[in-house]
Order: C-alpha cells, then sequence, then structure tokens
C-alpha cells in the first residue's frame, strides 16, 4: 500500500474480470490496510462488512476494472470501490422502512442496509474523473464517536 498523509489517497488493490481468487484478495488487502493506518480492532470488523458490500455489489452488478482504495479526511478514513459501470444507481432510503426484530427479511438486499448503519449515513455514489462508478463510504475512528 502506498503511503497516505492527510488528504492522500491509497489504492489498495487494482484487478479486472479475470482475477481469480478475488473475495479473499479483496478481503486481505483491506484488512492489512485498515490495520497499517491505525483502525482500531473493534472497528476493523465492522468496516470489513460494510466495505465487502460495497465490493460484492460491484463485482455483481458492474464489470472491471476494478479499484480500491482509501482517502483520509481529517480523523476518519473513506473507503472506494471504482469500477467499469459509467452509470450511478438511484440511492435507496432507509429512514422509516419499518424493520422490526421480528420483521422477516428478505433473502437478498440487506447489503446496503449494513452499509448504512455502519457509515451512519454518510456513503453514496459519484462519478469519476473517468466517468465510472465510485461507491464510497466513511469510516469512523474511535476519536470520532
Amino acid at each position: 500500500m502506498t503511503q497516505m498523509r492527510d488528504g492522500s489517497q491509497a489504492l489498495i488493490w487494482r484487478w479486472n474480470d479475470r482475477t481469480r481468487h478475488v473475495a479473499s484478495r479483496t478481503r486481505v488487502a483491506l484488512r492489512c490496510a485498515l490495520h497499517e493506518l491505525g483502525i482500531p480492532d473493534e472497528t476493523v470488523g465492522d468496516a470489513m462488512m460494510a466495505a465487502w458490500e460495497l465490493t460484492a455489489n460491484a463485482l455483481e452488478h458492474a464489470h472491471g476494472p476494478y479499484e480500491m482504495r482509501l482517502l483520509r479526511k481529517g480523523p476518519s478514513f473513506v473507503f472506494e470501490i471504482e469500477d467499469g459501470d459509467p452509470f450511478l444507481p438511484a440511492m435507496p432510503s432507509f429512514r422509516n422502512s419499518g424493520v422490526k426484530a421480528d420483521t422477516e427479511l428478505p433473502e437478498r438486499g440487506r447489503g446496503l442496509l449494513i452499509v448504512e448503519a455502519f457509515a451512519r449515513g454518510r456513503w453514496g455514489f459519484r462519478l469519476s474523473e473517468s466517468e465510472t462508478k465510485v461507491a464510497w463510504m466513511a469510516i469512523s475512528t474511535a476519536s470520532e464517536d
């Protein structure tokens, strides 16, 4: 991983549609990067789960090339996954979703709920300079909580 300074970004990993073992390799690369940046252990597990949801969505709904990055934004970090899709999806609304403890949840479609909860609503999609989709989420550090 590239050394990160305030306001800079670090490329964690880049791959394409022919790359093998993407799931395990992205998880290892991200976990190493989070630890290297000093993200508290109690945050790393949740960050990994939420980041994997964004990555899995990119793998399922778009094509490569893919790029995973971390950006330092003051005391927090921003995780980004860029894919080759030139279209931005609609942002789902989770306010007043009516999900209660005894609600039966669907088999699929819960990943963005995980991202929403972990990032506390600080996530979304944007177009990169090369006009491809970037999914992003904030990773709060213990000093922000």
